[in-house]
């Protein structure tokens, strides 16, 4: 009988169930695990505490970091590989290539200590199972397991993600996920903290891009190399093209030339997309040939002149003693 019925009044139906319900469904047949499969984005998922990676010897961590390493094989599920041959060719090409699962913020590259670790809940000495992933999947087979479980990753929602030195290879997901129409490939949840760097910036910005999805923030900090003009370029792609899947942003910097950059920007450039929300933390500490701080008060208001019914206000005021927070807020006109 549900089956009779329209598309629109089934994921209607689909939408009252929770996530272990929809997995229920999804065994019966085909149709709805491909049905659950397409529309996972307005669908129950799995609500989980926090997804991180992280670098470091486990057993010199402190004990009150309470871990248990994943069995990866228990997480494996049969992977249907569509043009069978012609994948597995692409898939044996990264092999050989050596292309790595992980990349890095920073000049450490990833090594055999990078873990990638869940938290279930917040509860107090709540377990963090760590996945062991490979770092450079050597055969097919180590290319499924990276497959399935960020396959898992992304069926989730985390109150908390952070990709702070170390970040999923935006390569690596396309060679895995390619042509696959019915998973989401986006890490999804409410709050990101994340660094950026020279150091693989291009593909730090495009996991941002392409495979985040946040309902509130990302945080971001720029570390050691990361203090160069050359971020800025980049970091202003983001909040260029970021507005549909990332609704705020915060970056801490010590330079305002990025602040300059977005306003040039706004005055007469496409903004459809732009991220809405924007908080800028000038670290630098100094008040020379800034702006005067002014409580509650927009330093700006911008007409976008590519959308005139669009406007940027940009606020200024004093935070922890003598550090600046420029906050820009775009908004359409009634």
């Amino acid at each position: 009988m549900l089956l009779n019925l329209p598309v629109e009044v089934k994921l209607d139906i689909l939408k009252f169930l929770k996530f272990k319900q929809l997995l229920s469904v999804q065994q019966t047949n085909y149709y709805f695990y491909c049905l659950i499969r397409q529309n996972e984005g307005i669908l129950a998922c799995r609500r989980l505490h926090s997804v991180k990676t992280g670098m470091s010897d486990l057993k010199r961590c402190p004990a009150r970091f309470i871990y248990k390493i994943v069995n990866l094989k228990s997480g494996i599920f049969n992977v249907v590989l569509e043009d069978s041959f012609l994948k597995r060719l692409i898939w044996q090409s990264a092999v050989d290539r050596r292309i790595p699962v992980y990349l890095s913020t920073c000049d450490t590259p990833p090594t055999q200590k990078l873990f990638t670790s869940v938290k279930l809940n917040n509860i107090r000495f709540a377990v963090n199972y760590i996945l062991k992933l490979p770092i450079n999947p050597r055969n097919i087979e180590e290319m499924k397991i990276v497959r399935c479980w960020l396959e898992k990753l992304f069926i989730c929602y985390f109150d908390h993600v952070e990709f702070f030195r170390y970040f999923f290879n935006p390569e690596m997901i396309k060679i895995l996920f390619d042509n696959e129409k019915y998973i989401p490939t986006q890490i999804r949840g409410v709050r990101c903290v994340s660094c950026f760097s020279n150091h693989n910036i291009n593909n730090s910005v495009k996991f941002h891009l392409d495979h985040l999805f946040l309902t509130d923030y990302v945080s971001i900090s720029f570390e050691e190399l990361g203090k160069k003009e050359k971020c800025n370029k980049h970091l202003l792609e983001l909040l260029i093209n970021g507005g549909k899947n990332i609704p705020q942003v915060t970056i801490r910097t010590e330079k305002q030339t990025l602040l300059d950059l977005i306003i040039k920007h706004i005055e007469t450039n496409d903004c459809s997309n732009f991220i809405s929300n924007i908080k800028i933390v000038d670290r630098s500490k100094s008040l020379n040939g800034q702006h005067t701080p002014i409580k509650g008060k927009p330093i700006y208001i911008i007409r976008n002149t590519f959308n005139p019914e669009m406007i940027f206000k940009i606020y200024c005021e004093m935070h922890w003693g003598n550090i600046l927070v420029y906050t820009i807020k775009g908004e359409i006109l009634p």
